[in-house]
């Protein structure tokens, strides 16, 4: 940390002098880069900025106007203070220079004895020189911690974490599209800081690749926390920015070396993944997952993080889509591997599909599935638009007839995502088994199959299959004709015999001989209401399970 004015009023030489603070207290935490002595009126123009001015006023002879002009000059030039020794040009420091300093915020201070310049000049560059290598060695050993942790297989999200640690305040990574890569506080939370999208709003510019003094400042506004930030070039592209914002610092807290170090190694991590250019996918995977599991916190948390992703989820009606790619049937079995590039390629046909028909999504993979949270603008049916995105993505990435993409929907809330995704996850595997025209099964539409898909998931749906239609499965696979489409036809028809018997083909003393046979095996009245309803979700189960495990 640099040394400040406050700091150096504080040393020995100048406690001893009797320093008073005469103007430009607030500003006492401005750091310091260097000590002059200057007696010179017009030392202004041989100044860079960040020079604290010692000097016994002989500068500041003149009119009251030529003192005044020469603190405008000082604080023009970036000095960062001045301090006046009395009894030799004056016994107090004239009133205007005082108002004039006030006036600049520029700390004015007096020396009541009279005090060895060259005495304050050592003790304070010695401090300076002393911090400087501390600093140096401090990025030092943390670019070698970085590098080791690169290494060791470290991903840019363990090193945004590793940098908040560092320095104590919250580090955010945003891509080029300003979508949040990676953040992290100091108590290592991922979510992305609270005061985030006001600090987007403050003018941060550009700098430029291989430009010397490429780390940057931006200045703290009533409503946002400042920074200090850095851009990240890979093979002289700018790719992202890494901030370190202020909050909970002094201004000037954070060290600039240690920023363009961290900014390097970030760049270093990234060059050593093979897939950098899907940093901010795999962002929006971590988000995706923290909603499957229930860990996205409040919603509007979710929603925050989902907009620094680039996905505006308040911008319509949100529904929940899960895409799951399977083999049909017959075709070779997919490597791990193969699955997975074609999931992520799924998933970035999907967002160009949702960007294209003026939507917004929050796109992810999880597990061996695509998950998006959907916003739809308009009025068009939310079924008819999913159903589109969905056709149009798949057609991008399937190319064959080997495998498919099917998928199921729910509607959603901010406060109900988790469920949403739960929903739409059992109707793509509804999907995936349905085998009927449409791609995109919705859960609204399932009926009792909601039910019967969440049993699927054990072995509880096929125990109560077999508990209900044993006999007659086992009947049917040695004998003939079959009695199971007889069940079915009669059932489907609510037990009109004629209806089930024109359905199936027979005459209807063929269709009561057959019942009857039904109901000695079962040994149950089909004409009972409960029955029935017992029989008809065993044969849907039933069914379900055979498209499941690949069975007509």
């Amino acid at each position: 940390m640099a040394l400040t004015v406050g700091e150096i009023l504080d040393l020995d030489p100048l406690r001893r002098a009797g320093a008073t603070v005469l103007a430009g207290a607030a500003n006492l935490g401005r750091p310091v880069r260097w000590v002059h002595v200057a007696e010179l009126p017009d030392i202004a123009h041989l100044l860079e900025g960040g020079e604290l001015l010692l000097t016994t006023g002989l500068g500041m002879a003149g009119d009251a106007a030529a003192r005044r002009r020469y603190i405008d000059e000082l604080a023009d030039a970036g000095a960062v203070g001045v301090v006046v020794e009395l009894g030799r040009t004056f016994d107090a420091v004239p009133p205007e220079i005082v108002d004039a300093a006030d006036g600049r915020g520029l700390p004015l201070v007096s020396l009541e004895h009279e005090t060895r310049f060259v005495e304050v000049t050592e003790v304070v560059h010695r401090e300076i020189l002393s911090r400087q290598y501390d600093l140096l060695d401090r990025a030092e050993r943390v670019s070698r911690e970085l590098a080791d942790e690169i290494l060791d297989g470290a991903d840019v999200a363990k090193l945004v974490a590793r940098l908040a640690a560092v320095f104590g305040t919250e580090v955010v990574f945003e891509d080029a599209a300003h979508r949040v890569v990676a953040s992290c506080g100091p108590a290592a939370d991922d979510a992305t800081p609270a005061g985030w999208e006001a600090h987007t709003q403050l003018v941060h510019g550009h700098s430029s690749d291989g430009a010397a003094g490429r780390v940057h400042r931006v200045t703290a506004s009533a409503r946002a926390p400042g920074c200090t930030w850095v851009d990240i070039w890979i093979r002289r592209e700018r790719w992202g920015r890494l901030h370190v914002l202020d909050s909970g610092l002094r201004a000037g807290e954070v060290d600039e070396l240690l920023v363009d170090r961290a900014g390097a190694a970030l760049a270093l991590a990234m060059l050593s993944e093979k897939d950098a250019a899907h940093l901010a996918e795999r962002a929006g995977d971590a988000l995706v997952g923290a909603i499957v599991a229930g860990r996205h916190g409040s919603p509007a948390d979710v929603l925050r993080r989902a907009k620094n992703l680039g996905a505006h989820l308040d911008g319509g009606r949100l529904v929940a889509a899960a895409l799951d790619v399977h083999e049909v049937r017959g075709a070779q079995h997919l490597a791990d591997d193969d699955r997975l590039e074609t999931l992520r390629a799924l998933a970035a046909a999907l967002r160009t599909s949702v960007a294209e028909r003026g939507c917004s999504a929050l796109v992810g993979t999880s597990g061996d599935r695509v998950i998006a949270i959907v916003a739809i603008p308009g009025s068009r049916p939310v079924e008819v638009v999913l159903d589109e995105l969905v056709e149009t993505a798949s057609a991008r990435t399937i190319h064959g007839d080997e495998v498919e993409v099917v998928a199921g929907a729910s509607a959603a809330a901010p406060d109900t995502l988790q469920r949403a995704v739960e929903e739409a996850t059992v109707a793509a595997s509804f999907a995936r088994g349905a085998g009927n025209a449409r791609r995109v099964a919705h859960f609204s539409e399932l009926g009792t199959y909601q039910l019967l898909l969440r049993l699927a998931e054990g072995p509880e749906l096929s125990r109560f299959v077999d508990s209900e239609l044993r006999p007659l499965l086992e009947r049917d696979g040695t004998a003939r004709p079959k009695l199971v489409p007889t069940l079915r036809a009669y059932l489907k028809h609510a037990g009109r015999k004629s209806d089930a018997a024109r359905e199936l083909g027979v005459q209807r003393r063929t269709l009561y001989q057959r019942i009857a046979r039904v109901e000695a095996l079962l040994g149950r009245d089909v004409d009972d209401q409960a029955t029935r309803t017992r029989l008809t979700l065993a044969l849907q189960g039933l069914d379900f399970l055979a498209r499941r495990n690949g069975r007509p």
